[in-house]
């Protein structure tokens, strides 16, 4: 079951909103912490193949990303660089919750 699903056509920049809320109140990252979010190919091991920060709840980067079907994790790191998990990429059995689609694009002519 695919709780959440991010798509975007090869060569645009990845660009979102995370609605993050802790005690029904918006997050505020704390002096040090960033989100992030990294990606991977939807199968064992799971290894992020890129991670991007920002410093606060919306992300706008170019990701170079080739088209095809990744999972993500969204979390929270801090200066140290120890991080809390907000959105898992996969359940206890490995099946995607968190989806990236990289749709490819037509060739020029």
């Amino acid at each position: 079951m695919i709780l959440n699903r991010l798509i975007f056509p090869e060569g645009n920049k990845l660009e979102f909103t995370v609605n993050h809320k802790e005690n029904n109140e918006k997050y505020e990252p704390a002096q040090g912490e960033k989100y992030y979010i990294s990606i991977s190919l939807p199968r064992e091991p799971f290894e992020a193949l890129m991670t991007f920060t920002s410093d606060d709840n919306h992300f706008s980067v170019l990701s170079g990303i080739d088209y095809g079907e990744y999972v993500f994790e969204i979390g929270i790191k801090d200066s140290s660089d120890d991080r809390r998990i907000i959105l898992p990429a996969v359940d206890e059995r490995g099946n995607p919750l968190n989806q990236l689609i990289i749709l490819r694009r037509l060739k020029n002519e």
